[in-house]
């Protein structure tokens, strides 16, 4: 038989390689195969991808890579490649206090100046169960540094963390009075840990959390410009199947920068199954709810969070930082967990987690509507004259605003940033919107004019958008300083809009919302500007997602004299 010969790319070879010591107690299984079909897409040489690992029945029931860990050399993800996990890490920092608390050297109740005198002051205690359960108060640290104008690819230290937390000048809100997600707490966590210890919180974790597990290539990163090997660089997507290395320098401890294989988080997964490290009683301490000063629980604590999937409880936690993604799934009832470690931005993990999990477990998949019910459409005769009380703008959320429109007999919704898109009638109410793939339902009390719209669970407000006359953005140009952040930022008027000039060199508009309120386009920014008595601005309030309210004095700033 004549076999023509072809050219084998390093990359074959070196998969091939890897795929035979996968496939030692690995075999392909109907279900696996599957597995490896939700993954098809970035299982090729030119792309980023992912590790997956699966546990059933107290061991490893698969593991498997998919695409490269670098492009430029083409290096293929294994079940040995080192990812970093992001959020993940918080379940680690978890364990690490529940184990402390077991040996009687932390108590939940204890106030956290206790061991980091740095925190301020601010009245009421916050509590080693305030940041476990994400109770605090304290600002969250990405969007906070954000605001302070770092970059978030340079580098980023625990200690540029608690410099961050000192100059706090107040909270978003009570101690114990809502749960907002904080990073920031699992990082006073983590220094907490490294006071009581008397080690640094990578050689503890390495000394009682990974060494017992014979978790050997997993690490703590602190140190921004270390050399790790076997480590995914990670990506996001640029189009037409390109893709941008995306920079990441963050050694935030705690709440962040953990680097893990697949291999790895596997033995981490049965250690909840069957306790060799933590013991039984703080695994189950990690597990207990948190709770309101209300009395309402908080499904959140210790670094996990929980809900029902087709009537079982889950417990899981995901990651997100540049480019990587990550998730980790379990289900205890039915013994069984996933968990996937990805190195590009788009590669959605918690979907492909419940598509595993719904293969292994003969779960039925929740089906979303993604294409308009053609019998409805058929079916309905809208009143067009009825349109006119729809239209307008609706704030989905902050520089995320819908504007509908009239166009002769058809009815446009336009997103910011986005182009127009036609929405369709199905009801006197409600529209399909097949760029969407989602409805949009307009909402009014009894005969009162529309007041909000439903998107994807979203009420979003019709705004009352004030008309800004030059004299009207005059008054609020000028300088604004904030003591906490130690920056200023100026806002100019450019062709009919207020603004701001990034110092990327990015031109960020802000769009008026109602009075004296403004959402920032790019950035996703709420501003909310303070008169005097004698109606001046005096300062203004942004509010970026997690961070509330942070305060922005308007100054004059002195210019330097000619020489």
């Amino acid at each position: 038989m004549l076999v023509t010969r072809r050219a084998v790319s390093p990359f074959s070879i070196a998969l091939l390689g890897c795929w035979w010591v996968l496939s030692v107690g690995n075999a392909q299984t109907p279900i696996t195969s599957k597995v490896d079909q939700l993954f098809s897409a970035w299982d090729r040489p030119d792309s980023p991808g992912a590790a997956v690992m699966i546990i059933k029945d107290g061991a490893v029931s698969y593991q498997h890579g998919y695409g490269c860990a670098n492009l430029e050399d083409r290096t293929p993800i294994t079940p040995q490649t080192v990812f970093d996990v992001a959020s993940v890490a918080k379940q680690f920092t978890g364990l690490s206090v529940a184990m402390l608390i077991e040996q009687g050297k932390i108590s939940v109740n204890d106030d956290i100046r206790k061991y980091v005198s740095d925190v301020p002051d601010f009245g009421k205690p916050i509590c080693v169960h305030h940041l476990l359960h994400h109770t605090s108060g304290l600002r969250d640290w990405p969007d906070t540094l954000r605001l302070a104008g770092v970059d978030m690819s340079s580098a980023i230290t625990l200690e540029m963390i608690l410099e961050m937390v000192r100059h706090q000048r107040e909270l978003d809100f009570t101690p114990g009075e809502e749960h907002l997600y904080s990073n920031t707490g699992y990082n006073l966590l983590a220094a907490a840990i490294a006071k009581v210890t008397g080690q640094s919180f990578q050689s503890w974790t390495d000394a009682n959390l990974f060494e017992p597990l014979g978790m050997n290539h997993t690490h703590v990163c602190d140190n921004p410009a270390e050399l790790v090997p076997n480590r995914a660089v990670s990506y996001s997507p640029a189009g037409k199947g390109k893709f941008h290395r995306v920079v990441s320098q963050l050694a935030a401890q705690g709440s962040s920068s953990l680097f893990i294989t697949a291999e790895d988080i596997g033995k981490w997964m049965l250690n909840f199954e069957s306790p060799r490290v933590g013991g039984k009683n703080a695994v189950e301490l990690m597990q207990q709810p948190g709770e309101l000063n209300s009395g309402k629980k908080v499904e959140y604590g210790f670094g996990i969070e929980w809900s029902d999937y087709h009537g079982d409880r889950i417990i899981k936690h995901g990651g997100s930082w540049a480019g990587y993604r990550s998730l980790v799934m379990r289900i205890p009832a039915k013994r069984f967990g996933v968990a996937i470690l990805a190195n590009v931005g788009d590669l959605q993990t918690e979907r492909l987690a419940r598509e595993i999990t719904d293969l292994y477990l003969d779960y039925k998949p929740d089906r979303n509507m993604t294409v308009a019910p053609a019998k409805a459409v058929a079916d309905f005769r809208p009143d067009r004259v009825a349109w006119e009380d729809f239209l307008g703008t609706y704030r989905l959320g902050p520089g995320w605003l819908l504007t509908v429109t009239r166009e002769g007999q058809r009815l446009m919704a336009q997103a910011t940033r986005e182009p127009k898109f036609e929405m369709t009638a199905v009801s006197a109410t409600r529209f399909f919107v097949n760029a969407y793939g989602a409805e949009v339902e307009f909402l009014r009390t009894n005969a009162e004019p529309v007041t909000h719209l439903l998107y994807r669970g979203i009420r979003a407000e019709r705004l009352k958008v004030p008309k800004l006359t030059p004299k009207l953005l005059a008054a609020y140009v000028g300088n604004y300083w904030s003591e906490e952040l130690r920056v200023v930022y100026r806002l100019e008027e450019r062709n009919g809009e207020l603004g701001t000039r990034h110092r990327s060199g990015v031109w960020v508009r802000l769009l008026p919302v109602d009075a004296d309120r403004f959402d920032t386009d790019p950035g996703g920014l709420s501003i909310a500007f303070t008169r005097n008595a004698a109606t001046e601005i005096t300062e203004m309030k942004v509010s970026a997602g997690r961070p509330r309210n942070m305060r922005f004095s308007r100054i004059s700033l002195l210019k330097a004299e000619p020489k």
